[in-house]
């Protein structure tokens, strides 16, 4: 098998393992036929990479080589960057959202959606990318278009993201984060916005409640709420044995939890361990618990909610 020519040392020295054009390739003496090499990926068009990666932090600086200072990454692009959890129908390589602030034309490149604003919209360098804001960018996932042509998301997927923007976010190492925003940053974005995606965040902004974990969880939320039954308290506060435990949802009154259980509670021994520890506290701190799983949830969460209903009546005939 014949190998690819090295590339030169000067030009190794400054590009190896990230993204460079074509331009600055011929200026370091490559020439096109050396730039199709087998072992050079070419993301976009006049972009190509020493290390092809299908990962999104990899493929969004690849794309920074040929965007200028007004160009932002943003909508799905942006929500992906700042893992602001949006719904997973979308393609694993999803085209890359490039909005170009200040009114000047879009960008054009094979598989990037770009837009241009005459707005300005709050910016951020994140992970040494040029993005814009979680605030603007929750506000843009509320327009068409904003994940894939012609697609809008629904208020759901908007309730979870500002649900997660105003939420402490919680670190393998056991420590937290601020949240990305608070429900007043929210309001104050929607408020000054008019115009396409504004009804939709109004209807999403009094559904927001900090706290939750997963999008599952305001997901069950939202769904009690729709059937008709009272709202739980997020992360509601019990006095255990052993201090203050905070439960997914809650009913403080009716003395009823009710606790999400994701397929990691079943899959590591140690969370099913201390799930039944959990629950057995709650229990002894005089509350009844129900356990919830995605099945019960999704795709019809009927026989979940008459639980829940019947689970009510009772506590409130006591």
């Amino acid at each position: 098998m014949t190998r690819s020519t090295p590339l030169p040392p000067p030009f190794d020295e400054r590009f190896g393992g990230r993204a460079f054009t074509a331009d600055q390739a011929r200026a370091a003496g490559v020439g096109r036929g050396r730039l199709r090499g087998r072992d050079l990926g070419h993301p976009h068009h006049g972009i190509y990479v020493t290390e092809a990666s299908d990962d999104l932090l990899d493929r969004c600086a690849a794309l920074s080589v040929a965007l200028g200072p007004q160009h932002w990454f943003s909508h799905l692009t942006a929500a992906r960057l700042w893992s602001i959890p949006v719904p997973q129908r979308y393609a694993p390589i999803e085209p890359l959202h490039v909005l170009t602030v200040g009114g000047r034309v879009p960008v054009r490149h094979h598989h990037v959606i770009g837009r241009s604003t005459s707005d300005d919209p709050d910016r951020r360098v994140h992970a040494g990318l040029r993005v814009i804001g979680p605030l603007a960018t929750w506000c843009h996932l509320a327009t068409r278009g904003a994940t894939e042509p012609r697609m809008l998301l629904g208020r759901d997927a908007l309730v979870t993201a500002g649900d997660y923007l105003t939420t402490k976010r919680r670190l393998s190492t056991g420590s937290t984060l601020p949240p990305l925003a608070t429900a007043a940053d929210l309001a104050r974005a929607v408020d000054a916005r008019s115009g396409r995606g504004t009804r939709a965040l109004r209807q999403a902004l009094v559904l927001i409640r900090p706290g939750a974990q997963s999008p599952r969880e305001t997901l069950l939320r939202l769904r009690i709420v729709d059937a008709g039954l009272p709202e739980p308290a997020v992360q509601l506060p019990v006095m255990t044995a052993v201090g203050v435990l905070h439960s997914d949802l809650g009913y403080e009154r009716q003395r009823l939890l009710i606790e999400y259980q994701g397929d990691e509670h079943r899959t590591s021994r140690s969370r099913w361990r201390s799930d039944l520890t959990r629950v057995q506290l709650f229990q002894d701190a005089g509350y009844d618990v129900m356990l919830v799983g995605a099945d019960d949830l999704v795709p019809d969460p009927s026989a979940l909610l008459a639980r829940i209903a019947r689970a009510l009546a009772r506590e409130n005939a006591r």
